[in-house]
């Protein structure tokens, strides 16, 4: 019993022994662990220490002076290139408050490769960073790794004296993706309490603050970037993972902005600055590369900062009351001019007998009684009596004494507008109840989203999810941009102005007299002022948060306003061959439909499929124009116009109508230049292109209306002209500001940053701010011109007013 026990011991014995030696061999012993305590390091010098397995090494530093212990300590460390990944080197630094630790070499997997950094740098955070700073403790570093193999560890400890940022003050600096920085700025207005301290020079003092700065960043190199603004708190979150969970950030190439107040950080703020391991969040596009461990020295980024004082409440006043002027300002001639025209009404014509037209100016037809449909005929008697052309009629325009569908020529506005006051009328209402009913149903939801987005902001600090002009959007109350919200006021109160001139007028109209000069279609007019009421009420809300989902929100009452321009000066002269409102309101509706689509899906099928049916509408409006709507658009009309080309050779291009057909060749040259303007350029912006086609054919029709007047001996009255000569200065100066657009949302938010440029007007507003106010002025200015263009014929006979 005695031997087998001792053979037992003898064979545990040996086993251990064995086993011993094994995890001696393999590094797995750390009996023999030796660390390394060394207290006379100093800052500001490089120090190389060996480490391995078998040795930890505890570092303490001095500094000799020590004025300058009241900066943050950056501690910069490196080891040789031929590390192992399978044994990082562990870095940590003990402060007083706290405890940060990092691992070399820095791994930062991307979707394409591995970036692998073998050096790295970190500011500890000064745990006392305020008005009245005391010395910020010495870090002790530990070095640690399980490496069999001696890593070679050089370590450098500094002072960063240019940590405390100050107003109006540039600071440079470089970053990579291992060595983030971040500097503090204070709005206290107290100097620092350090009066044991025999050299203040070291210090930084803090001067008075104002209560909110911008902050503006520039760099030269593309090298994309994340830049954080954080509270005054440690620890300070400067890797790329951990800084979406605190204060503000965003992503930056270039350029970058950011309004920071007092309320937001009322003991101040950390500005971080991160390079991130690639620039696919900048630019959009997935970088190629092959799989693997690269070594990405390149990645260094170069910033210049600083802050400056941003508007004062008294620049807030001041930049509101004077756009509320100016706005004002131009409301006001508006009713100047309809009060002029009311009292001249007023003053020529007695109420009682302006129904009743002049017997000496037109022989009076008997015609069966009963409206006409928009497309029905007018049933005249036989003993209808055609009124004799004056020398005035006989020099216009010649048109054949031609039947077209059954339509005597020429034509005049009384053959195009035969249905009864009481059908007009009802008629033109539809056209802004429906409006009316658009606006309401289409605000209701635009709005919720849209303030959802503004909480959004504060609630994740993503500044990325607008598209600012950084550098000029200045934050008050709840509006992350007051300035461009409240610019959109021109819109407001000139849409109202011109919808109390509308009802001004109707008083002084003869509206129920059936002879006497043009249909003014008053909810037509009605619509229009409410389009742009809506107009400014939708902007105001699309720049609450501006990006591409909702830029449809600011232009889609622009397609409204554009369209029943049209509509209002094609029922000028064919009031009963129109589309009728809800026709109308389906083809707006069917463009907002394709704008959507377009920012959606910007692929060359979709502008290829838009450019076709752009040209295809182009062409069969043009044949409703100058046949009056009496052409049907059926399979057959290829065969009849090939027929026609054959009897009459190239004699069947000569247009009848002269002037129509020259001004209708006009517009449809400018369409296939926007047309293949879109082509070329093949962008995502297929809602700013939709617009300019629209204003633009709306302008052109509008231009050309005024030709064919001149054309026919038509008087435009001095004030006409000046509303005309001032529309197109406006719109002019409005289309070299909007082309002047200081953010892309069809970009990255980085590449929109790039655009973004400080204020240049009353130090509050910027070249967009003025597009909303020169647009508002200009869309104004056009429509008391379309309102009075036509004042001339408001006493002459309708049988001797032609249409075109």
């Amino acid at each position: 019993m005695f031997v087998s026990i001792m053979i037992g011991v003898v064979i545990l014995t040996v086993f251990l022994s064995s086993s011993a030696h094994s995890f001696k061999k393999n590094g797995l012993n750390n009996a023999n662990k030796t660390f390394i305590y060394n207290n006379t390091y100093l800052y500001d010098n490089i120090i190389d220490v060996i480490v391995n397995d078998t040795t930890t090494h505890i570092l303490d530093f001095t500094e000799m002076p020590d004025q300058l212990s009241v900066f943050p300590t950056r501690v910069h460390v490196s080891t040789n290139d031929t590390n192992n990944l399978e044994y990082p080197l562990f870095v940590t630094a003990a402060q007083q408050k706290g405890v940060s630790s990092w691992e070399l070499p820095l791994v930062v997997p991307t979707r394409t490769t591995v970036l692998q950094f073998n050096d790295m740098a970190r500011t500890l955070c000064p745990h006392d960073a305020g008005p009245n700073i005391t010395a910020q403790a010495r870090p002790t570093l530990t070095l640690a790794t399980s490496s069999p193999d001696n890593i070679l560890v050089k370590i450098k400890l500094r002072r960063v004296q240019n940590f405390f940022v100050d107003v109006n003050k540039e600071i440079t600096l470089n970053v990579t993706p291992s060595s983030p920085k971040y500097y503090y700025f204070s709005f206290d207005w107290d100097p620092l309490n350090l009066t044991n301290n025999n050299d203040p020079s070291y210090l930084p003092i803090f001067n008075k603050k104002p209560t909110s700065v911008l902050l503006m960043i520039d760099s030269d190199d593309d090298v994309c970037a994340f830049v954080s603004i954080q509270n005054n708190s440690c620890p300070v979150f400067d890797n790329e993972q951990d800084m979406l969970y605190q204060g503000y950030y965003f992503t930056m190439s270039n350029k970058g902005g950011i309004t920071v107040t007092q309320s937001m950080f009322p003991r101040g703020f950390y500005i971080v600055f991160i390079v991130k391991e690639s620039d696919e969040d900048c630019t959009g596009v997935r970088e190629p590369g092959e799989r693997g461990v690269w070594d990405s020295r390149s990645r260094v980024k170069t910033f210049r900062f600083r802050a400056v004082e941003a508007v004062s409440y008294e620049d807030y006043v001041t930049g509101s009351l004077v756009v509320l002027a100016l706005m004002l300002l131009v409301a006001l001639s508006g009713p100047i001019g309809t009060a002029i025209y009311c009292r001249r009404r007023s003053n020529t014509q007695d109420p009682q007998s302006i129904n009743m037209p002049r017997a000496e100016a037109i022989v009076l037809v008997e015609e069966s009684h009963g409206p006409s449909t928009s497309r029905g005929e007018p049933t005249t008697s036989s003993s209808e009596t055609v009124p004799v052309l004056t020398q005035r009629d006989s020099d216009l325009e010649s048109e054949p004494e031609q039947i077209i569908g059954s339509l005597p020529m020429p034509l005049t506005v009384a053959r195009l507008s035969r249905a009864c006051a009481v059908v007009q009328r009802r008629r033109s209402n539809r056209y802004f109840w429906s409006a009316l009913t658009v606006a309401v149903v289409y605000a209701l939801p635009v709005v919720q989203l849209l303030f959802t987005y503004q909480r959004l902001i504060y609630q994740t600090g993503d500044q990325d999810v607008c598209y600012y002009n950084f550098l000029c959007a200045h934050p008050l109350g709840v509006l992350a941009d007051y300035n461009h919200v409240y610019s959109n006021i021109g819109y407001v109160i000139l849409g109202l102005v011109f919808m109390a001139q509308v009802k001004c007028r109707g008083r002084f109209r003869n509206a129920n007299n059936q002879e006497l000069g043009i249909p003014e279609h008053r909810g037509v007019l009605y619509s229009m002022g409410l389009a742009l009421v809506m107009e400014g009420l939708l902007s105001g809300c699309y720049h609450l948060c501006p990006n591409k989902m909702n830029f449809q929100f600011d232009s889609s009452f622009m397609y409204v306003i554009a369209v029943l321009c049209m509509i209002k000066l094609y029922q000028s002269r064919h009031a009963d061959v129109n589309a009728s409102a809800h026709t109308t309101f389906m083809l707006i509706a069917f463009v907002m439909a394709i704008g959507c689509l377009g920012m959606i899906y910007p692929e060359e099928w979709f502008w290829s499929i838009f450019t076709i049916l752009h040209l295809v509408v182009c062409f069969i409006l043009t044949l409703k124009i100058y046949y009056v709507d009496r052409v049907k658009i059926e399979p057959s009309i290829a065969l009849r116009a090939w027929a026609g080309l054959r009897q009459h050779g190239w004699n069947a291009f000569v247009p009848s109508y002269r002037a129509r057909g020259v001004l209708l060749v006009v517009a449809n040259i400018a369409n296939w230049v926007l047309a293949g303007y879109g082509v070329y350029e093949h962008k995502e912006d297929v809602a700013r292109h939709l617009l300019a086609i629209l204003l633009g054919n709306t302008i052109l029709y509008m231009g050309g209306y005024v030709i064919l007047k001149l054309i026919h001996r038509e008087r435009i009255s001095p004030v006409t002209a000046l509303w005309l000569i001032l529309a197109l200065v406006t719109w002019i100066v409005a289309a070299f500001l909007f082309t002047d657009s200081k953010t892309k949302w069809s970009q990255t938010p980085a590449q929109s940053r790039n655009h973004n440029a400080v204020c240049s007007a009353l130090n509050m507003l910027d070249s967009h701010d003025l597009w909303h106010m020169a647009s508002a002025s200009a869309i104004f200015f056009s429509f008391n011109a379309l309102l009075i263009l036509d004042d001339p014929l408001a006493d002459t006979p309708r049988d001797l007013i032609p249409v075109f």
